[in-house]
């Protein structure tokens, strides 16, 4: 009986001790390799896009309809100047005398006068092959000529035609100044495109006030450091002007005062003059009698 009951305890104390250790190992957090984080997989805040607020969405809306304008009269201004320089240029060309002229004025001409051109056109042609061999001649003892001529080559083949600027439709603006500002709420690690770099350059030229908003700022820096010092340089630009236009109205305001002060100094002045004339003038009165 003894040994029963020694068993019975036995088995109730491996019971016991078994659902101790069930209990304690469901008490432990539970590890599991598929759960284990790569580190080559880690998220960071760089690679997450922004959030908008309200009120960075109504500074962006505000000032869509003033962008489109000012960049459309922008737009009108280089189209005149690049139409200017093309007329320019062809007024230019048209005062010259070009191969084809002499040509046909060669060809019109009658057979003396034709002799005669072709004997001074061989002329020339002689003097040009001369003076060319001499240049060929010089450059071969002067090294600095040789390098001056290939200089000016290279000069010659600079071309300083005006270009045509690129005119954008309004829907065009609006659809690359929306694209421009909901690039920079993208992640900090998306670079911007040339298009979108172009846009807010155009933003930052014609409507620097859009980032008076801190929020739109600050994700400016983030996606284009030099994009945000621009802005900055302007704003404080902005705060020079604002206070050097504070301090001419200041000054000239003391000047007005000054120069009050002194108008009333003059017509106190000479309102004592004026009675002391009419004293006189009462003296004399009263001496001639």
């Amino acid at each position: 009986m003894i040994a029963k009951n020694f068993s019975d305890s036995k088995s109730l104390l491996l019971a016991a001790f078994v659902t101790s250790a069930l209990s304690l190992s469901a008490c432990q957090p539970q590890s599991s390799t598929g759960d284990s984080a790569d580190p080559t997989e880690t998220v960071t805040q760089a690679d997450l896009p922004a959030k908008k607020s309200d009120s960075a969405s109504a500074q962006i809306a505000k000032y869509q309809p003033i962008f489109v304008t000012q960049m459309q009269n922008l737009q009108r201004r280089l189209q005149a100047e690049f139409e200017s320089l093309e007329a320019a240029d062809s007024a230019d060309d048209l005062g010259g005398v070009t191969p084809t002229d002499t040509n046909t004025a060669l060809a019109n001409a009658n057979p003396d006068d034709k002799a005669a051109l072709n004997s001074d056109k061989a002329a020339d042609t002689k003097a040009v092959d001369a003076r060319a061999t001499e240049d060929q001649a010089s450059t071969e003892t002067n090294i600095s000529t040789e390098v001056g001529e290939r200089d000016l080559e290279l000069l010659k083949r600079v071309t300083l035609s005006p270009k045509a600027p690129k005119l954008l439709p309004e829907d065009e603006l609006i659809s690359r100044y929306q694209s421009a500002l909901n690039a920079l709420y993208e992640p900090e690690s998306k670079d911007l495109s040339a298009e979108q770099i172009d846009t807010l350059l155009n933003i930052a030229a014609t409507i620097p006030e859009l980032f008076d908003n801190l929020e739109i700022a600050e994700r400016l820096t983030l996606k284009s450091p030099a994009l945000g010092r621009l802005v900055v340089q302007y704003q404080v630009w902005q705060q020079i002007e604002s206070q050097q236009a504070e301090d001419i109205e200041t000054m000239k305001a003391a000047q007005k005062k000054e120069f009050d002060n002194l108008v009333s100094k003059f017509d106190e002045t000479i309102k004592g003059y004026d009675e002391q004339i009419a004293q006189y003038e009462k003296t004399l009165q009263s001496l001639k009698k």
